[in-house]
């Protein structure tokens, strides 16, 4: 991580968000949190590569428009400064685009082509590109340094949903079997409940051999033993059926 101050160790991020009155504040919240030092403030998608090469930060808070503007931004930065670890600044909370993405995707209810329009520009979608994370416009304070201070030291900082299907992306890129489906995750969050296969087909509308297939994957790709082990990772996480 960045540098030492009386014994404290600092976080160094660089703030590159296009809103100028936006930028300053976070700067104004973390620099007056007493763990982080701002490099620079970046306004410009231009500049950002630059500015991450030259100042090697800790952190880059980047702006979602610069990751929509530029495909390739985020996982260039991920593979030419991998200590530089990226959490985006999205335009909405990350918590209401876990929930969104998993019913849209689980096939919950069917959404208006501008909804899945702006899902294509959600955190799961930034943390796919491998982002280490998201922070939404509306987060107080406590949540802005917070989401920094665990990206800066490795964590993912989403909803715990998008958590789980970030790590299990992550895995799938180090060798390790292939991610989570949404599906199975929907799954995860009735054996949450400790629901039996039969009451989890009943509840999804499918066949039990279908919901036991999908147990058993979850099983092998979370790398527990038995269902109830999968349930108890599910509820560690927070996950709750949908009603």
């Amino acid at each position: 991580m960045g540098r030492k101050g009386s014994e404290v160790l600092v976080i160094r991020v660089l703030i590159a968000v296009a809103d100028p009155v936006a930028a300053i504040g976070l700067r104004a919240i973390l620099e007056g949190s007493g763990s982080c030092e701002c490099e620079t403030l970046v306004p410009d998608l231009e500049e950002v590569r630059d500015a991450v090469g030259r100042h090697r930060p800790d952190v880059v808070l980047l702006d979602v428009a610069f990751r929509k503007a530029d495909a390739s931004l985020v996982p260039e930065l991920a593979e030419r400064y991998p200590e530089s670890r990226v959490l985006v600044y999205v335009d909405h909370s990350p918590d209401e685009c876990a929930v969104r993405t998993l019913l849209c995707e689980g096939g919950r209810v069917h959404l208006a082509p501008e909804a899945v329009a702006r899902l294509d520009d959600c955190c799961l979608m930034s943390l796919q590109n491998m982002a280490r994370g998201c922070l939404g416009t509306g987060s107080d304070a406590a949540a802005v340094v917070k989401a920094v201070t665990a990206v800066a030291g490795g964590e993912i900082a989403a909803a715990p949903w998008l958590g789980i299907v970030a790590n299990t992306l992550a895995g799938a890129r180090e060798g390790v079997p292939e991610a989570i489906s949404v599906r199975e995750l929907e799954v995860m969050t009735f054996l949450a409940r400790g629901m039996t296969n039969k009451g989890i087909a009943k509840e999804m509308g499918l066949r039990e051999q279908t919901v036991k297939n999908h147990v058993t994957k979850i099983m092998v790709k979370l790398g527990v033993e038995n269902r109830l082990e999968a349930g108890l990772m599910a509820s560690e996480h927070h996950l709750t059926a949908a009603d």
